[in-house]
C-alpha cells in the first residue's frame, strides 16, 4: 500500500463537505488547511464500478489512482481512459500549465490497453476531468487526477447519482473517442438541458460542442446579479471581462474574488486586450493565492479552482476555465441551480477568500434557512483568527464559513453584510440628519418673525 493510500485510509470516515441524496461535493486547498482526502474519495469511487468506468481526463498521474484503475482492468471490468496526448505546457493563454509523463504512466500501470490518446491541434486541449461510472454516475471537477491536483491545489469536486446526467457525458465521451477528426469542427450544439437531482437542478454544458454558448451562460449569470463570489486560474475571456467590469466602477457593488496570480500573469503577458479590463487585480475585494509558478519536475499547486457562485443560489463550476481559448478545448462544466449547494460552496470561498487576507464579515440574514450548508443549524458567530493546528503539526486557518479544517467540524455559513447594505443604512442616516436641520431652521425663523414665542 502506498503512503498516500495508508494517509487516506486513516480519515475514510469523514463525511463529503456537502451531502445530499444523490449528490456529494467536495472542497480541498492544503493551503486554507481543508483536506477532502480527494485521492480517497476518486479511488473509492472507482473502485465501486461493478461493470464499465469510462475516464475522461488532462492530466493523469497520481500513483493511487493508477492502482485503483489498474484494479478495474485486471478485474475483466470494461475501462475506458481518453486522456490528452500533449506534451508539457508551461502555460500562456491556452490552459493550465501541465509535465508530460501521462503516457508512460499508463503504460507503467499496464493501462495501455485501455487508453486513447487525444491529439489536439495548436493551442486547444483535452482538457476534461470526468468518469462515468456503469452508466448512472459521474465524477467531476476542476481537480487533475495527480498529486498536485487532489492533495496541493485548491480545488472542487462533485460526484452525481443520476443516469441522465451520466448519459449526457457518455454522449460527449463517445465522441471523444469517435474517429472524427478532433480539429474543432463543433458538431451541432448540444441542448444544455436540465437533470433534477433531489432538490439540486443540474445543467451541464460541454465545449467545443456548446459554442460559445457556456460563455453566455456565465454572462448571463453575471448581468444583473447582486452578489457574486468567484474562483479562478485565469481570467481572460472578453465577454466574461466585460461583464464583469460592471462591478468595477462601483465599488460597493458586492463582489469577492480569489485568483491565481501565476495564471492571471500568463494572461497579461500574452494578451492584447485593454489592461482596464483586469481591473480585479488591484482591486481590493479580490485577493491572490500565495501559490507558484509553475515548474516542471515537481508538484504543482496552484489555485485551481473554476467556479462563479451568484446570488446565493446558483454555482457554475467544472473543468472550464474563463478564457475565449476554453471554448475550443474539450471541457465540461455544470450550473448548478441550489440555495443549500450555493451556501455550501460560499463557505469554501469564504475559507479561501479568509485564509488569503480577505475580510469577511459574519452575519445572519432573513434569507437563512432553517439549517446550514453542511446540514447544521444557524447560529450568529464571530470565527476566531486564532490558527487551528492539524494532526501534522502545520499551523492552518480557523475554518470560516462553514468549511471544517482536518479532523475539526463543520460550522454554520454566515453570509457577509454586502457594501451595498452598508450604504442603504449610511445614507438614511443622512436623509435623517437633513431634514432634523430644516426642521431646526424653520423653527428658528418662525421664533424670529414672531410667530412662536418661548
Amino acid at each position: 500500500m502506498s503512503t498516500h493510500s495508508q494517509a487516506t485510509n486513516a480519515v475514510a470516515t469523514h463525511a463529503p463537505a456537502y451531502s445530499a441524496p444523490g449528490l456529494e461535493i467536495y472542497f480541498q486547498s492544503h493551503r486554507a488547511g481543508l483536506d477532502a482526502q480527494l485521492a480517497f474519495r476518486l479511488a473509492q469511487f472507482i473502485e465501486a464500478t461493478r461493470e464499465s468506468l469510462d475516464c475522461a481526463i488532462y492530466d493523469l498521474r497520481h500513483p493511487d489512482i493508477l492502482a485503483a484503475l489498474q484494479r478495474v482492468h485486471t478485474s475483466g471490468k470494461r475501462l475506458r481512459i481518453a486522456f490528452d496526448a500533449s506534451q508539457e505546457r508551461t502555460g500562456g493563454l491556452d490552459g493550465d500549465p501541465k509535465p508530460g509523463g501521462t503516457e508512460a504512466a499508463l503504460e507503467a500501470a499496464g493501462l495501455g490497453p485501455c487508453a486513447t490518446p487525444i491529439k489536439e491541434h495548436g493551442r486547444h486541449l483535452m482538457h476534461d476531468k470526468f468518469l462515468i461510472r456503469d452508466g448512472r454516475d459521474v465524477w467531476s471537477g476542476s481537480a487533475n487526477f495527480t498529486v498536485g491536483g487532489l492533495e496541493l491545489q485548491d480545488n472542487n469536486c462533485f460526484a452525481v447519482t443520476s443516469p441522465d446526467l451520466a448519459a449526457r457525458y457518455d454522449a460527449i465521451f463517445a465522441k471523444l473517442l469517435s474517429d472524427h477528426p478532433q480539429a474543432h469542427e463543433r458538431p451541432a450544439a448540444l441542448a444544455l438541458s436540465t437533470v433534477a437531482v433531489g432538490d439540486a437542478r443540474i445543467t451541464p454544458a460541454f465545449a467545443p460542442a456548446a459554442g460559445e454558448s457556456i460563455e453566455g451562460v456565465i454572462v448571463s449569470a453575471l448581468k444583473g446579479a447582486r452578489r457574486v463570489r468567484m474562483l479562478a486560474f485565469l481570467i481572460s475571456d472578453p465577454g466574461i471581462l466585460a461583464a464583469l467590469a460592471a462591478f468595477r466602477d462601483d465599488p460597493r457593488a458586492d463582489i469577492r474574488g480569489v485568483y491565481d496570480p501565476h495564471g492571471m500573469e500568463d494572461v497579461l503577458r500574452y494578451t492584447k486586450q485593454d489592461n482596464a479590463l483586469f481591473w480585479f487585480i488591484h482591486d481590493p475585494r479580490f485577493v491572490k493565492a500565495p501559490s507558484h509558478a509553475f515548474a516542471a519536475g515537481r508538484e504543482q499547486d496552484f489555485m485551481h479552482n473554476k467556479t462563479l457562485i451568484v446570488d446565493d443560489h446558483l454555482v457554475i463550476t467544472g473543468s472550464y476555465n474563463f478564457s475565449e481559448n476554453a471554448e475550443a478545448n474539450d471541457e465540461n462544466l455544470v450550473s448548478i441551480a441550489s440555495p443549500a449547494v450555493a451556501e455550501a460552496y460560499t463557505a469554501y470561498f469564504d475559507a479561501l477568500y479568509a485564509a488569503y487576507g480577505g475580510t469577511v464579515l459574519d452575519v445572519v440574514h432573513d434569507s437563512m434557512h432553517d439549517t446550514g450548508a453542511l446540514g447544521v443549524a444557524p447560529a450568529m458567530a464571530t470565527h476566531s483568527a486564532e490558527p487551528a493546528t492539524t494532526p501534522g503539526g502545520r499551523s492552518a486557518p480557523a475554518p470560516v464559513g462553514g468549511v471544517p479544517a482536518p479532523g475539526g467540524s463543520a460550522q454554520p455559513s454566515t453570509p457577509p453584510v454586502s457594501p451595498a447594505q452598508a450604504g442603504g443604512w449610511g445614507r438614511l442616516a443622512l436623509v435623517a440628519v437633513f431634514f432634523l436641520v430644516v426642521l431646526l431652521v424653520v423653527v428658528g425663523a418662525l421664533f424670529l418673525m414672531g410667530y412662536i414665542r418661548l
